[in-house]
């Protein structure tokens, strides 16, 4: 029988995907604002969620921390339209950490310096992420031919996540791993969830060479980079909710917890992605 939670999965990718290929594919105008406008309200509240998270640990990070974690995708959306010169990310990821370094110096006593290391930390993790790893998303639509490079990372994460997700929920207790931060995760389902990635991104190399202009050794390998670091974004969240002791970032998403719970598979691996084709661009893997 079907759980409950995997028809409520199924239906908000019923309603999200198609919003994603409208967003991406047929509204690139400005430089694909619409999308990277949303990547940054997703930023701002998968920022706020982790703050939660943080929160309830103990770790109280300055109020303003996970608003000003939308500046990094911005920065990165104002470089790839040419807004700003290049290297703007860099120096808005500098400049918000120097504010928040200035922040832990507004104190008037003594006593109010103690929590201040494990309040400055938890700032500049609520700043990375999921703020960093984000601009490395709205970095993507900077790339050549950039609505079908986006459907593409779209494509291994999404396909990664759901055969991970369907393959371990199939598969018999024997394969379940029983790691502590996620024990219903299954060897089948990892296994499932990177043959998936690979398979996309070769399809995407026979099918659209020109779109991975790359050797099949290196496209194997890039969809497998791909497949393990959606698996490692997923369970690097799952971790932090444990430590946490809930079991979803929030409940704005029906099936899937929280936003931050819905993008932890994107960002670890948009990196990886990005600099791929940054390599591949520049002729480095012909």
């Amino acid at each position: 029988m079907i759980s409950r939670n995997f028809r409520l999965r199924f239906l908000t990718a019923a309603v999200g995907l198609p919003l994603f290929f409208v967003l991406i594919y047929l509204l690139p105008h400005l430089h694909h604002l619409g999308f990277n406008l949303l990547v940054t309200a997703a930023t701002v509240l998968g920022a706020l969620e982790l703050d939660r998270l943080l929160r309830a640990r103990g770790l109280a990070a300055f109020g303003f921390s996970p608003y000003l974690a939308a500046l990094l995708p911005a920065a990165a959306y104002l470089q790839v339209s040419g807004l700003l010169p290049r290297g703007a990310l860099w120096a808005a990821l500098a400049g918000l950490v120097m504010l928040v370094l200035a922040a832990s110096l507004m104190v008037r006593r003594e006593e109010d310096l103690h929590p201040m290391l494990a309040r400055t930390a938890a700032s500049l993790f609520v700043l990375l992420y999921p703020g960093l790893f984000a601009a490395f998303v709205v970095l993507l639509s900077g790339l050549p031919e950039a609505s079908l490079r986006l459907l593409m990372f779209f494509s291994l994460v999404f396909v990664d996540d759901l055969l991970a997700y369907t393959a371990g929920g199939l598969a018999r207790g024997w394969s379940r791993l029983h790691w502590a931060v996620s024990p219903n995760k299954s060897a089948i389902g990892f296994a499932a969830g990177m043959a998936g990635a690979v398979g996309v991104a070769v399809l995407y190399r026979a099918l659209a060479p020109r779109l991975l202009p790359a050797g099949y050794l290196a496209v194997i390998g890039f969809g497998a980079a791909i497949g393990a670091l959606t698996i490692l974004g997923d369970l690097a969240e799952s971790a932090l909710k444990r430590s946490a002791r809930v079991k979803d970032s929030s409940g704005a998403i029906p099936g899937r917890g929280g936003v931050l719970d819905s993008i932890d598979s994107w960002l670890l691996a948009a990196p990886v992605f990005y600099l791929f084709f940054h390599w591949v661009w520049r002729g480095r893997l012909f």
